[in-house]
């Protein structure tokens, strides 16, 4: 059986993490956007459908100017990975969304895959560890002893 977690993080006004776990049907409230929402439920159910573990959601609009939201996930091997991976390009390509960008396909070891406003990461669990995104995007960046919210 396979380990779900959906978890959606957010940094709060206030500076802290909030950090939730989620349903697809709660999607609706976490998203505001229509077609962002479409999309991230799209592939959150391609996710699953590949077995991806650890799923995570991450809600970097005020973080990153690279993309709203982030997908975070993991498979069990480099082949599973590579297969998620494929999974969410043909079958979204079918329903007419075009990825912008792809890196790291053909290792499997961290691949990335760009919608826009959706950004989605498909580590090896020993690559996620090691580069520990989930950190990085929700906390709040420390500089010159000065808590910097703002990027």
């Amino acid at each position: 059986m396979v380990s779900e977690t959906l978890k959606f993080q957010k940094n709060t006004e206030n500076g802290k993490v909030s950090e939730k776990i989620f349903a697809e049907r709660q999607l609706d409230e976490l998203i505001s956007d229509n077609s962002d929402r479409k999309l991230a439920k799209k592939i959150l159910e391609l996710l699953q459908d590949s077995k991806a573990e650890e799923i995570v959601l991450i809600d970097v609009r005020y973080n990153s100017n690279l993309a709203d939201y982030l997908f975070i996930c993991e498979g069990r091997s480099q082949l599973h990975c590579r297969g998620i991976a494929e999974n969410v390009i043909i079958r979204l390509k079918h329903h007419g969304e075009i990825n912008l960008g792809i890196e790291g396909e053909l290792e499997g070891n961290w691949v990335l895959l760009d919608y826009g406003n959706i950004l989605l990461h498909v580590f090896h669990p020993e690559i996620r560890k090691y580069y520990n995104l989930e950190e990085l995007y929700a906390a709040p960046q420390l500089k010159d002893g000065k808590n910097n919210i703002n990027p």
